[in-house]
């Protein structure tokens, strides 16, 4: 007999590697072909198995920086399992191999950020860093969580930076585009929604994950003139199962616009 819970814990780790590519407006000559690895929405507790898969997609990985996009965790408020073994081995692994930014999500307790910073994870939390190559620089704002606990601060966040680079937000969710796009940011890094985890055939979302139309939840979408990518997310909420979403690990490759 078909027993639809196991085939979406099956679907659930079915984790994929996901290669994205923007055109964008003002990207430093020296940053086109840059790659980013964006993973989002681990819930690493949440399925035993997911860890290894997630280790022999990274080691398979060629990109330039990875990007957390937070929901380390399962369960709200279980602080006890930020001490998790896979959580730490992880991120040691991307540690290892190229500089890790992070952002917490609505999931994360803040020892969540102590654990990661620990390990060599630079978490921005309402605040900025630079990346420098062949001589040019780009900027990556990180904002607080904005859905739950709507701590998220993107005038503190943003402070700094000048009005003719080249910035990157990076957010849990998609829900502050609005003001990104006023900030003048040129992309808009986000997870949160999972695309949906359960959809209809065709990958339609039943419940939205954030207030927001669909076109924002999943995949690329453009506001006005900043580009954006709403991530699947690599773990699963609520139940370990998925269905006509797939989960996955992107790779943005930025590309200068001629």
């Amino acid at each position: 007999m078909f027993n639809l819970i196991e085939a979406g814990e099956r679907n659930a780790l079915m984790v994929g590697l996901r290669e994205v590519e923007f055109e964008l407006e003002d990207l430093p000559a020296g940053f086109d072909g840059f790659r980013v690895l964006f993973i989002s929405d681990l819930h690493i507790d949440g399925m035993d198995a997911l860890a290894a898969k997630l280790v022999e997609i990274i080691d398979s990985a060629d990109y330039d920086i990875c990007i957390l996009g937070g929901d380390y965790t399962f369960k709200y408020g279980r602080e006890e399992m930020v001490d998790h073994s896979n959580l730490k081995m992880i991120a040691k692994k991307l540690a290892a191999k190229s500089r890790v930014l992070g952002v917490l999500g609505n999931h994360d307790m803040y020892k969540v950020a102590e654990l990661l910073d620990g390990i060599g994870v630079e978490m921005l939390i309402n605040e900025n860093t630079s990346i420098e190559k062949d001589g040019e620089k780009i900027h990556i704002a990180g904002i607080d969580d904005s859905h739950y606990y709507g701590t998220d601060n993107l005038s503190q966040a943003d402070a700094g930076i000048d009005d003719i680079s080249f910035k990157m937000m990076v957010g849990h969710s998609p829900e502050r585009l609005v003001g990104a796009q006023g900030h003048g940011y040129g992309l808009y890094l986000a997870g949160h929604t999972h695309g949906g985890q359960v959809c209809l055939p065709g990958g339609t979302q039943i419940v939205r994950g954030a207030s927001l139309p669909r076109r924002f939840l999943k995949g690329k979408w453009k506001y006005g003139k900043m580009s954006g990518y709403t991530s699947n997310g690599a773990g699963t909420s609520g139940i370990a199962v998925r269905f006509f979403c797939k989960p996955e690990i992107a790779i943005i490759t930025l590309r200068r616009k001629a």
